[in-house]
């Protein structure tokens, strides 16, 4: 798992601390970002936005939350300036 892989794990689980694993898609660009993923809670997949609706996830926690991460995915070795950059990847937590 990459440095930037483990981050972002990291900051999602405090988001869903309860997430037995995490499926991540990410689509960052130099002015815009996506940021989705799954959470699997008791053997159950659960959607980031399903959750901010069911109130699991706070939408503002959510917000800046993924804002942070646009943030952290620009300054890495793996981003690419001036491309739309799209990460994705699975983490059992």
């Amino acid at each position: 798992m990459t440095d930037l892989e483990k981050y972002v794990i990291s900051q999602l689980m405090q988001l869903v601390p309860n997430a037995e694993k995490l499926e991540v898609r990410a689509n960052i660009s130099d002015k815009s970002f996506s940021v989705g993923f799954f959470a699997f809670i008791g053997g159950v997949k659960h959607q980031c936005y399903d959750m901010i609706d069911s109130g699991i996830i706070k939408e503002k926690d959510f917000d800046s939350t993924v804002k942070q991460l646009a943030k952290f995915i620009r300054s890495c070795p793996e981003y690419r300036p001036g491309e739309v950059n799209k990460f994705s990847f699975t983490s059992n937590s």
